[in-house]
């Protein structure tokens, strides 16, 4: 029954997969008070995929592998970090 169901697309002919559709994560009030006064990243509450042209709203999503997926950073790689210990010899 999920797989009938068409995708949304915008004004533009978007969807949520397409490049011009940003992932734009939205805090709750708390969210925002670690976010601006105390410098941490929390995890969003949801994600809205939007439009980048047009503004239009193509869904929403409270997944939550996703919403890790967006509110931590990525991880340097364990190859990157031994090339760059080799060509610095600094211990900083």
């Amino acid at each position: 029954m999920v797989a009938d169901m068409r995708q949304r697309t915008c004004a533009c002919g978007h969807t949520r997969g397409h490049p011009e559709v940003a992932q734009d994560p939205e805090y709750t009030l708390w969210g925002w008070i670690q976010l601006s006064m105390l410098g941490i990243t929390p995890l969003p509450e949801r994600i809205v995929f939007r439009c980048r042209r047009c503004s239009k709203s193509l869904g929403v999503s409270r997944d939550p592998a996703l919403l890790r997926k967006r509110g931590m950073p990525d991880a340097p790689s364990a190859a990157t970090e031994g090339a760059k210990s080799e060509d610095d010899p600094s211990p900083l």
